[in-house]
């Protein structure tokens, strides 16, 4: 089955560009960090060893996020385009094992850029809907649009939080760009664009994957 990778760092619009092409182009749209909390919101078999990794301090193995992949994937879909996933080589090397990687975007975005943005962030605690105060904030100032709940700041927005996954991403995410360079299939797009002109690039980029040259 064909895929597509969008990845880059926090902030930079994966989960929203990932989304909007999975519509444009009919393919399954998978997000790790989605299906992980579904399952563990729907306690499944391996929604309760998630929850126990991440109740005990430690980090998902791939196992089961392969397991996860393999629960999520629709088989009628006609490709899928990853958001979050892979996020380590190793976790690339599987994915080249299983799909065949038809392009893979990083989105490119400095980290002030993407600091600002998250700090923005705001989602709410009832019907899950996210928001950003820069570019998506809601009609009525700190109100969800859809069900009237104050919305709220994530947990793991907070500075520190951001910093450390920042670090995270630089070493183990950040050597993909070598990693789908080698396999021919990468291509970079300026993160910091509007979103529907950042869309629209992408959008040609399934047309044409033509790889970088540099």
């Amino acid at each position: 089955m064909d895929a597509i990778v969008l990845f880059g760092i926090q902030g930079s619009g994966k989960g929203t560009q990932a989304l909007l092409l999975s519509k444009q182009i009919s393919y399954q749209h998978i997000n790790i960090g989605d299906a992980l909390r579904m399952q563990v919101s729907k306690q499944t078999a391996l929604g309760r060893e998630v929850q126990a990794v991440i109740e005990s301090g430690s980090l998902v193995e791939d196992d089961l996020i392969f397991r996860l992949l393999e629960q999520s994937l629709d088989p009628k879909a006609k490709g899928i385009v990853f958001d979050g996933f892979p996020r380590t080589i190793a976790q690339a090397e599987y994915l080249c094992k299983v799909y065949n990687v038809k392009l893979s975007i990083y989105l490119d975005l400095s980290e002030e850029e993407a600091l600002v943005r998250m700090s923005s962030r705001r989602v709410c605690p009832s019907c899950k809907a996210n928001y950003n105060l820069i570019s998506q904030a809601p009609v009525k100032e700190g109100i969800c649009d859809h069900c009237g709940t104050r919305i709220e700041q994530r947990k793991d927005d907070s500075p520190d939080a951001i910093h450390k996954r920042f670090e995270a991403f630089y070493q183990e995410t950040f050597p993909l760009i070598e990693f789908f360079k080698n396999l021919g299939v990468l291509q970079k797009v300026d993160a910091s664009l509007p979103i529907d002109t950042l869309a629209k690039q992408i959008y040609s980029l399934y047309y044409d994957p033509c790889p970088i040259e540099s």
